[in-house]
């Protein structure tokens, strides 16, 4: 039984990472570009939150490029790892809202998920580093 299990569940872990890198990059790709496309009401927002312009910057194309690196599978642990980052400080500041936490925590372990986890077999970078699924039918190829 365990080694059905095994040989069943394999198969659908790299498209399980697909989706899940296409859900988080949309959502960070769609967050990010709302911040870059208006710069100026984004640093006022963290103006109001403390932040100084450098990190409304940094955080809006922090959200855009990591979202763009998620979603093709493109360096996808370093874009996760950023995104995890940015969605750490936003559980941060809203921390006594409990119902304001919910999405930033979810996307702060969805991203943590990809960060560890790497972007499976279906990355636009696969052929670089190959899959994390324990298969042995990817190999690294140099």
């Amino acid at each position: 039984m365990e080694n059905l299990i095994k040989k069943c569940s394999g198969n659908y872990v790299n498209s399980g990472l697909l989706v899940l890198r296409i859900g988080v990059g949309a959502i960070f790709i769609f967050a990010g570009w709302m911040k870059v496309s208006d710069l100026q009401a984004t640093v006022g927002m963290f103006a109001g939150m403390g932040f100084s312009a450098f990190w409304a910057y940094v955080a809006s194309f922090a959200e855009l490029i990591g979202g763009i690196a998620v979603l093709l599978g493109v360096f996808t642990r370093i874009g996760a790892f950023l995104l995890m980052i940015t969605m750490a400080v936003a559980v941060y500041k809203v921390r006594m809202d409990m119902m304001m936490i919910m999405t930033p925590l979810s996307m702060f372990f969805s991203a943590l998920a990809l960060t560890l986890s790497g972007s499976g077999k279906y990355a636009l970078m696969h052929k670089f580093y190959g899959c994390t699924a324990d298969c042995g039918t990817c190999k690294v190829t140099s």
